[in-house]
């Protein structure tokens, strides 16, 4: 139906019946009660517009990084541990939003050598991690550059929570060479 020009276009008169679309070109209560309807939609409105954005990691509010976190299995990371510290306070949100961007490739490389020491780079945003396995022993030596020092709780609970159940690690922190 073709709206007057004198009639303000109203999204939600377009999904009433055809007998409130005539009644909004000339009932004033109409066209308030249609003005205060959309007033009151707008909030909503804003949220559906945004919805898109919400399981994008590097869009999504920070407040839902929690969730996407959970959502794709690194709440381990990011909740309190057992020791009752919250890692997540160490990790920088937009280094978060990264590791849940990554997550499917890193869930894909588990337990390798390239995937932990990818895990270790964008859980700290150092360079430089190396990981050496011992020949013959179910054991492996993480050597963290010196610019992750401050960060080896951190570090450790990626070690653990990354590498393969039945190996053994140590962790050292390289001097300066």
């Amino acid at each position: 139906m073709a709206r007057p020009s004198g009639v303000q276009a109203s999204k939600l008169l377009t999904v009433l019946p055809e007998v409130f679309q005539v009644a909004a070109d000339t009932s004033a209560p109409m066209q308030a009660l249609l003005a205060v309807a959309e007033d009151m939609h707008q909030p909503v409105r804003q949220v559906l517009d945004r919805l898109h954005t919400v399981p994008d990691p590097g869009r999504a509010p920070a407040s839902l990084i929690p969730f996407l976190s959970r959502w794709v299995d690194l709440d381990w990371l990011t909740l309190p541990g057992a020791e009752g510290a919250a890692v997540s306070s160490a990790i920088p949100i937009t280094r978060q939003r990264d590791l849940i961007a990554e997550a499917a490739d890193l869930s894909s490389r588990r337990g390798t050598v390239d995937g932990l020491t990818r895990f270790l780079h964008l859980a700290t945003g150092v360079t430089g991690f190396d990981v050496e396995s011992v020949p013959g022993a179910f054991h492996i030596k993480v050597l963290v550059p010196a610019e992750a020092a401050g960060q080896l709780e951190l570090i450790r609970r990626i070690v653990k929570g990354v590498k393969p159940a039945h190996v053994t690690d140590d962790i050292e922190v390289r001097t300066g060479e």
